[in-house]
């Protein structure tokens, strides 16, 4: 590992801090502004229909312009972002803050992945891969967990944690700044634009079977844990401390930081299998807890799901960080976080349905749909991506020397 690895980790960290302070301020939201489930979920949704066509077309532009010509602007996007929500008065405000946010995860994740890997020397790029999914997950669970503690016993609880946060991207702007570029001129793609999935030949129907559906199933599951189970806990559960709500989703998101470390020399598409399956199952014991009725069981289910999730985002970010070679690696690490973001669009569809049924029975369903993509995955997708195949730099033999 390289300065400049630690370097683009640490922008990876503050700036996905930023989008999840949202979740343990989701109940205060509903009752401040006197929104519906419906709306609370779409204010969550929100960024998530801008994060994927964005991250699209960052991870292309990105191999072609250089990594840090995306990165830089998407943290400035992000400060944006956080300066909304630290003055927003009215619900618009609130989408405009998720929309900026949306813009600024779609500019830098997939790319700040890759050049957290291109700053990595040869024997070390595995772990680079897994070091960004790694802080990718620690930043998400700490905004929660410290929004939540802030919002609890801080002043001005639906805007400090967002006064805080502008701090931390200043900072993280200086640090990327001073890092190199590493995509030369050289090695960017010439010629007319275009959006391409980087997916290597000969592999298309495995990813989109195996890799595709796993990670979209991750942020299904975490999806629902940060905007309807934060509803869930007040509404059914009578909890009332923030902090305890703001702890689900810190928990969800960053012990998935310690999967790569367990997981560490596991084949990634079995880590990517156990992750799902389990994932799929332990979603049960949230629906469970309203018959105890007890948060406790939520938050243990929270914690383990996030472990194994983990697994998931490990065995993605080594397959796409070794089966492409380095100018593509963008685009495809792109695809790989727009998959993981794709999930958390059906939640809204989940508030709606609390709106309608109540929010025990949609998690019920929720839980069922869940553990059928999961069985997908773990039948139709193991047998089409049978093995992750590595790419291999092709070496140019030298031309003769003239007679």
């Amino acid at each position: 590992m390289t300065s400049g690895s630690w370097k683009a980790l640490i922008g990876l960290m503050v700036l996905t801090m930023g989008t999840s302070i949202i979740t343990p301020l989701l109940p205060l939201y509903r009752s401040h502004f006197g929104i519906s489930n419906a709306t609370a979920t779409a204010l969550f949704v929100t960024y998530t229909v801008t994060v994927v066509p964005s991250m699209l077309i960052a991870g292309n532009l990105a191999d072609r312009l250089g990594r840090k010509w995306m990165m830089l602007p998407a943290m400035a996007i992000m400060a944006m972002a956080s300066l909304t929500f630290a003055l927003a008065e009215n619900v618009p405000l609130l989408f405009v803050g998720r929309v900026f946010q949306g813009l600024a995860i779609g500019g830098f994740l997939g790319v700040g992945a890759a050049f957290v890997v291109d700053h990595a020397r040869g024997d070390s790029k595995a772990l680079a891969a897994a070091l960004a999914g790694v802080f990718f997950r620690v930043g998400f669970g700490l905004g929660p967990g410290l929004g939540g503690l802030i919002a609890q016993y801080g002043a001005n609880p639906r805007h400090t944690p967002f006064w805080g946060h502008i701090v931390l991207m200043v900072a993280g702007i200086l640090v990327v700044s001073t890092a190199a570029e590493t995509l030369l001129k050289s090695n960017r793609h010439p010629g007319p634009f275009r959006i391409r999935l980087g997916v290597p030949k000969g592999q298309e129907a495995g990813f989109m079977t195996f890799v595709a559906p796993a990670t979209f199933l991750m942020s299904f599951v975490e999806g629902t844990i940060l905007s309807v189970v934060p509803l869930f806990m007040v509404e059914e559960l009578h909890v009332t401390n923030l902090a305890v709500v703001g702890s689900i989703g810190f928990l969800v998101l960053s012990l998935g930081g310690l999967a790569p470390f367990i997981a560490r020399g596991l084949d990634p598409r079995r880590s990517m299998a156990f992750g799902a399956i389990t994932s799929a199952s332990l979603s049960f014991l949230v629906v469970a807890s309203s018959a105890v009725d007890t948060a406790a069981l939520v938050v243990f289910a929270a914690g383990i799901i996030g472990l194994v999730n983990g697994f998931i985002l490990y065995g993605g970010t080594v397959i796409c960080g070794t089966i492409v070679p380095l100018q593509e690696r963008g685009k495809l690490m792109s695809v790989l976080y727009m998959c993981a973001y794709a999930g958390t669009v059906p939640t809204v569809g989940l508030g709606y349905l609390s709106d309608w049924i109540g929010l025990t029975p949609t998690l019920a369903i929720f839980s069922c749909v869940a553990l059928a993509i999961a069985l997908f995955v773990i039948t139709v997708g193991w047998r089409l991506f049978r093995e992750v195949i590595p790419h291999v730099e092709e070496i140019e033999e030298p031309a003769p020397a003239p007679a």
